[in-house]
């Protein structure tokens, strides 16, 4: 999903515009989307640090030793909100991690931890204690944890349905009784189901049926689009008949 990329985007008058990226920026690809304002937007690299030396050695072209990089942090300043965004990125030769055995290519860095979390300022109109949950499922996918987050997503599944009044049993049958009252649509129950399935294989270790990032992804996107259709369409509806 992070390197999505479409080459050589114009502008109505021909000229260069941002690539499209529906990951996170990083040094190789300075651009994507903002993890402060989840905007597309385009980065001007602010600054590199190293983060994690390895054992060996280069000499640069002024003939003094520098030490070989694993991980490097990288500042970032989205030229959108105008505020930095923190990337720690592992050093690549080619396609291959720098620590791995490579054939050689070009050294280039690519991110896989960002500051801040995406997509954490959720709606006052979500109750505090499912907002906790689900940010937690979005922290845990940003630190790659995909099991984890899977099963973050599924107990904030659970904590809707208990906020909706239904506390007892299992999750498969609470998940009908809101579908039977009208508070969730057939559609997003059946995918409500296809989060408490996911969720289920994350909480039990089985190697072959392991959470990939895309499921992990693909189920924080319909908690907050289910989120959207409990919560924030009817308080927003309220609003306006209240005006």
């Amino acid at each position: 999903m992070f390197n999505k990329l479409t080459k050589n985007k114009k502008g109505q008058r021909e000229e260069e515009l941002p690539q499209d990226h529906d990951g996170l920026p990083d040094s190789r690809n300075p651009y994507g989307l903002c993890p402060r304002c989840n905007k597309q937007s385009s980065f001007d690299i602010l600054g590199s640090l190293p983060a994690t030396f390895d054992s060996g050695y280069i000499v640069n072209n002024s003939g003094q030793n520098r030490r070989t990089l694993i991980d490097q942090v990288t500042s970032m300043e989205c030229r959108n909100c105008h505020q930095p965004v923190i990337v720690i990125e592992q050093e690549y030769v080619g396609d291959s991690p720098s620590n791995k055995r490579h054939s050689g290519g070009h050294i280039n860095y690519r991110g896989f931890f960002w500051w801040p979390f995406q997509g954490m300022n959720l709606s006052t109109d979500i109750p505090d204690n499912i907002q906790k949950i689900l940010q937690e499922a979005k922290i845990t996918f940003s630190s790659q944890c995909y099991r984890a987050s899977a099963v973050m997503s599924r107990r904030t599944l659970e904590a809707i349905t208990v906020d909706k009044g239904e506390a007892e049993g299992v999750l498969a049958k609470r998940i009908e009784n809101l579908i039977s009252k009208g508070i969730l649509d057939k559609n997003l129950g059946e995918w409500a189901t296809e989060i408490r399935l996911i969720g289920n294989s994350g909480a039990h270790f089985d190697p072959i049926n392991s959470v990939e990032k895309e499921d992990a992804n693909q189920i924080i996107l319909f908690i907050e689009e289910l989120i959207k259709y409990v919560y924030v369409m009817p308080a927003e509806i309220a609003r306006r008949r209240k005006k």
